[in-house]
């Protein structure tokens, strides 16, 4: 199972991402939408965990870029707040799960596990 993790906040970051490795599973990390877009151009995921507020455009814009490009892969939309307007977008992408964060890395290999 290939895992991407596109959050700005470096530190939350790595921790997620070595969190899944430790645990078997193969995670890659961007910090950008620009960086996510061009590893998702480059490879195959099977779930993208994506942070809402991103410095150069937000998440949505990244899940609406992978539809028009036929990226397939299951979407989990991550968010320091409870907005019905994005997660009814959210959704509307393809989302399967909305994350209220901070979100503990073990909760995310649960669902992650569960999801797949």
């Amino acid at each position: 199972m290939k895992v991407l993790i596109v959050e700005d906040d470096i530190v939350f970051c790595k921790l997620l991402t070595k969190y899944l490795n430790n645990n078997s599973v193969n995670t890659n990390d961007a910090q950008s939408a620009e960086a996510a877009k061009k590893l998702l151009a480059a490879e195959t995921f099977d779930f993208v965990v994506i942070d809402y507020k991103l410095p150069d455009e937000d998440g949505l814009a990244v899940l609406q870029w992978m539809d028009q490009e036929h990226i397939e892969a299951r979407k989990i939309l991550m968010s320091r707040f409870e907005d019905e307007t994005v997660i009814r977008k959210a959704t509307d992408l393809g989302v399967k799960k909305f994350i209220k964060k901070p979100i503990k890395p073990n909760e995310l290999l649960e669902l992650i596990r569960e999801l797949k």
